[in-house]
């Protein structure tokens, strides 16, 4: 299996569109991996088919260790699954062989007699994904009732509950004995608060943003080690003394975002985690040119300028490029950066890079992200991008609750840290993570569920998505040079973009109202 993966990161083509999404090329090749591995499911299956104990071994196969935990754990069949009769779950999701990979195929292995069909994904194409399709599509194809299981952005869950069309969990669960003491404190929070105060789903992943730093390169020179609980002003000074410094002829800097880092990137980042708005909550007004956004522009711009921020030029090549060659380009694997802002994601990036570029185990560190006043709890320190429900009106919901029982298991959530599927940590704390004091740092963080939701809402918006898409691809436009010693005007940098903002606001006023016109 680890061969396969190796020759699948050869093939990669394009970078990921900063920490948390990828180009269409990227998540073509991400789906291919994961239809080789139901391919391969699916003949060691037909190979086993001869009796259900020829199914376990070759679930053994698939799954590593799984099947000895399965025999020692009461993890049979419920009733409300028979063991002959087949029982098909209708499931709603984003991407069908990656629901089987992730989620089917080990579900399956407990319980033979189950089977799974799908209902269309509000959104999908024939060669595209939008995941922020509008939420009167999800009501839609909740209200057909055809769907057992359903993948929902959080941000529907507040309407779609208050609607009617979700059930709630509480009862299951408290039947059951499903405890959630081992799920990350703040998803928990975030998604009751999005029922108004009742679970109407669960979250089995999040994502979150921590300071990396280099113990390594503070202690050479002299410097203090970071601590938990900085704000970005404490951060940015912290970086500047690096400033001029080199080594191995190289320069060291003091700040880094990872690999082809850009200073409009650092800017959508640092605001993210600052809860910084580019339009009004009501798309009314475009909030660019702002003292708060002109502050943290300058303190960039300033950074790139006196060269304490990353200046390391963008990588280019032609057809594929291995994973190495990326790590090589960030300062901070390589071992010439005292800090870096990133995801949960870079854990993995640190241990897949390996001591060979340059910074050791016992090297690095992880802290909290950076927090300012008000700040905490923004989608780009913590995010969780959806939750999977059961509709109201699901024709199998006992069985729908087995399975999210499966779902929200401590073995899953060991399947998903050992299956890297991008940025996102298992809500069920993993026993590597409860192992790993640095993967901690994410599950203790503490968050304002209403900011988490706020953010969400804003995300999962078709109109505000327009207005980020149109600043950040000016931004991207306008500041192609900002990594060279001449100076970023700011001002007129921020004029444009508010020019930009207001223009993509004005034109999906207009595109409102020709829909509602057109309605009969």
């Amino acid at each position: 299996m680890k061969d396969d993966r190796d020759r699948w990161e050869r093939t990669l083509s394009d970078l990921p569109l900063g920490s948390g999404g990828f180009g269409t090329p990227t998540i073509k090749k991400v789906k291919e991996r994961i239809k080789m591995l139901e391919r391969r499911a699916r003949r060691r299956r037909r190979v086993a088919a001869a009796s259900v104990f020829a199914l376990l071994i070759a679930g053994a196969v698939i799954f590593r260790g799984e099947l000895s935990g399965l025999l020692t754990r009461e993890e049979t069949a419920k009733p409300v699954i028979g063991e002959t009769e087949t029982t098909t779950l209708n499931i709603m999701y984003w991407d069908n062989s990656g629901f089987m990979s992730m989620y089917g195929q080990p579900f399956i292995i407990r319980h033979p007699s189950v089977r799974f069909e799908y209902s269309e994904y509000p959104g999908k194409s024939a060669n595209l994904y939008n995941l922020t399709p509008g939420i009167d599509a999800f009501k839609a194809q909740l209200q057909k009732g055809h769907a057992d299981l359903v993948q929902v952005p959080l941000a529907y869950v507040p309407e779609l509950s208050a609607a009617g069309l979700l059930k709630p969990l509480d009862t299951w669960m408290k039947r059951d004995k499903v405890s959630d003491d081992s799920w990350q404190t703040a998803v928990k929070q975030t998604v009751r608060e999005a029922g108004g105060g009742e679970l109407y789903g669960f979250a089995p992943e999040f994502t979150g943003h921590a300071l990396y730093y280099n113990r390594k390169l503070f202690r050479e020179n002299g410097i203090a080690e970071p601590t938990d609980g900085m704000t970005w002003d404490e951060v940015m000074n912290l970086a500047a003394r690096f400033q001029g410094m080199q080594k191995n002829g190289k320069p060291v800097y003091g700040l880094s975002f990872g690999y082809n880092s850009t200073i409009w990137f650092e800017a959508h980042s640092i605001a993210s985690s600052q809860g910084l708005r580019l339009a009004g909550a009501k798309l009314e007004e475009a909030t660019v040119d702002t003292p708060a956004w002109t502050t943290l522009w300058t303190k960039l711009a300033a950074g790139h300028r006196e060269g304490w921020i990353s200046n390391e030029p963008a990588l280019k090549w032609e057809g594929s490029v291995e994973m190495k060659q990326l790590y090589a380009h960030d300062p901070f694997l390589n071992g010439r950066s005292a800090l870096a802002y990133a995801s949960s994601a870079y854990l993995n990036n640190i241990s897949q890079a390996g001591t060979g570029m340059g910074l050791g185990d016992e090297d690095w560190g992880v802290l909290a992200p950076p927090t300012d006043e008000g700040s905490r709890g923004t989608d780009g320190a913590f995010e969780i991008p959806f939750v999977f429900a059961i509709p109201e009106k699901a024709a199998n919901a006992d069985v729908a609750w087995e399975l999210l029982k499966y779902i929200m298991s401590p073995s899953q959530a060991n399947r998903s840290v050992r299956l890297p599927h991008g940025d996102v940590l298992p809500t069920v704390a993993a026993d590597a993570a409860a192992d790993d004091a640095r993967s901690s740092v994410f599950y203790r963080a503490a968050v304002d569920p209403a900011r988490v939701l706020d953010a969400a809402a804003r995300n999962s918006d078709p109109a505000y998505q327009k207005v980020v898409n149109a600043v950040w691809t000016a931004a991207s436009n306008k500041t192609q040079d900002a990594g060279d010693d001449r100076e970023l005007d700011v001002p007129a940098l921020l004029k444009a973009l508010q020019a930009e903002a207001e223009q993509a606001i004005r034109a999906s006023a207009a595109d409102g109202q020709a829909k509602t016109e057109a309605r009969p």
